[in-house]
């Protein structure tokens, strides 16, 4: 099946661990986590990274340390990276890399 909105891919390794709870799949674009049947982008991870660290500041529950630092830098980073994923237009459309996604050239 082929179209704007319809995958464009095969599945080409599926492994499932603790039953339905996490999905890892591998992709032509880089690899894909399931949780609990929902799909997880880096750039949600990393917003639910910065949003514990700010209500835990607001509460108080820890001080600002090298830890809290390096986990905001590690969730602006991921952000950063993912974030062409923001944009329903832009979603999918990027390879995987540590650095920003690129767009592949086929």
């Amino acid at each position: 099946m082929t179209g704007r909105g319809a995958p464009s891919h095969r599945t080409l390794t599926v492994c499932t661990y603790l039953g339905p709870v996490l999905r890892l799949e591998r992709h032509r674009l880089g690899p894909r986590i399931y949780v609990c049947g929902l799909r997880v982008h880096e750039f949600a991870l990393g917003l639910g990274v910065l949003a514990v660290l700010l209500a835990g500041g607001f509460a108080e529950v820890w001080d600002l340390t090298r830890r809290t630092e390096l986990a905001a830098l590690f969730g602006t980073w991921l952000i950063g990276k993912d974030w062409r994923d923001l944009f329903p237009s832009k979603r999918n459309t990027a390879a995987w890399s540590l650095l920003p996604h690129r767009v592949p050239r086929d």
